[in-house]
């Protein structure tokens, strides 16, 4: 049976603003962001959603409360659709980490996929780690529509795979922005991408920053 899956990547976070990599460190949403995620709200509040999941991160469960107020579901936290466990990277300023580790600051700019963050993850285990966690979430829910909030790069691992791009290419992946809304299917083992990074819904409150993990 054809599962829907619905995934919004967290609203600008106090990190993202500040340019700030954050990872798997908790922050919190901007005001900004609080306003993101209640028009993602807005946006699918008239739509059937049997199930909410989202990182356990609180800019994505902050994200997803809107969602889940407005259709009287709980939110169930998976700690795997975390984003990218940066190490040594966590709480650094893009512009520190480019000076302090140029030589893979230049990798995560232009060959992502073969990223390894200093003490922390690889993209391809990251990739691993999400896609293993959606097609779960999938299965566990035949024939249902399932909404996940979680963060740009475990977002793009989902595109990666619907588009037949190797997860050790996740730079042909294209950002995604803060509180954009991505549709899946999946059926039969297979995700296949209905929508990706969809903004309609927020109007002037897009972010588009560069650099925010």
């Amino acid at each position: 049976m054809k599962t829907k899956i619905i995934m919004i990547r967290h609203g600008e976070s106090v990190t993202n603003r500040t340019g700030v990599f954050t990872g798997e460190s908790d922050v919190a949403l901007t005001d900004i962001g609080l306003e993101q995620a209640e028009l993602a709200g807005v946006a699918l509040r008239d739509e059937h959603i049997d199930v909410i999941y989202s990182s356990d991160l609180s800019r994505a469960t902050d994200t997803a409360a809107p969602v889940a107020r407005s259709h009287g579901l709980e939110i169930i936290p998976d700690r795997r659709l975390r984003e990218i466990c940066a190490g040594e990277w966590e709480g650094m300023t893009f512009g520190d980490i480019a000076e302090k580790y140029p030589e893979d600051y230049k990798i995560w700019k232009t060959r992502l996929g073969a990223m390894v963050c200093p003490g922390g993850e690889s993209i391809v285990g990251m990739c691993e780690r999400v896609i293993a966690a959606v097609t779960e979430i999938a299965e566990r829910h035949p024939g249902e529509t399932v909404c996940i909030a979680s963060h740009a790069t475990p977002i793009r691992a989902i595109c990666a795979i619907t588009s037949g791009v190797p997860i050790g290419e996740l730079e042909r992946e294209p950002y995604l922005p803060n509180a954009s809304i991505s549709r899946f299917e999946y059926e039969d083992g297979k995700f296949t991408l209905v929508k990706k990074g969809d903004v309609s819904h927020l109007a002037g409150k897009i972010t588009k920053l560069p650099d925010t993990i």
